[in-house]
């Protein structure tokens, strides 16, 4: 069996919303991919974002995926899939960056029959490291698939157009290059592989 988190591949961040993103989008049928190849008995933790209105995140983003829209559902593709593999399948709806707070994920975590964990989602540089580091500082091994992983990209120019701070510019194969050659496996000492098929070679 295999223990996943997916980590916000909800509408608001692949077609719905301000901060919808076409290179988030096509991680889906891969993602979709993946799951139904799952071991039977895998468990499949899907984070999601579910924001209140008056939210701290929203000083720094637009807002988004809030509670009982439809930017807030988990893609329907990828529940799909895991059900399909006949996976054990929990929801945790957040309030941040991180699924662990004010949430029942630690409780989750901590009664799972492995501390392996395969993780993969959205974005790559806000809430997918933001859960690596809180599975890492909690004992887990972490394996992170690159091919199921991405972030958003935005020029400045772009970023000012949709009434955006210019910090919002987004350089998505920087980043991506940054946190998969260094961040992730240098300063959370995750395993990163290539490909989702990597997972089941590791078994």
């Amino acid at each position: 069996m295999a223990q996943v988190i997916v980590i916000d591949m909800l509408e608001g961040f692949t077609r719905l919303g301000p901060l919808a993103s076409e290179r988030v989008d096509r991680l889906v049928p891969r993602q979709a991919a993946c799951l139904r190849e799952l071991p039977p008995e895998s468990l499949v933790v899907f984070l999601a974002d579910e924001h209140d209105e008056n939210d701290f995140e929203f000083q720094r983003f637009p807002p988004h995926c809030l509670r009982g829209t439809e930017e807030a559902q988990i893609r329907a593709e990828l529940l799909e899939a895991a059900d399909q593999s006949g996976a054990r399948v929990e929801i945790i709806r957040k309030h941040q960056f991180s699924g662990f707070v004010g949430t029942t994920l630690d409780a989750l975590v901590n009664e799972a029959t492995s501390r392996d964990w395969v993780v993969f989602g959205c974005v790559t540089d806000c809430c997918v490291e933001a859960n690596v580091a809180e599975l890492v500082y909690r004992g887990c091994a972490v394996t992170v698939v690159r091919d199921l992983v991405d972030t958003w990209d935005m020029s400045v120019d772009a970023a000012r157009q949709v009434g955006l701070d210019e910090a919002y510019a987004h350089d998505a194969e920087a980043i991506n290059r940054e946190w998969f050659e260094h961040r992730f496996p240098a300063i959370w000492g995750v395993r990163v592989v290539s490909h989702w098929q990597d997972i089941f070679q590791m078994e």
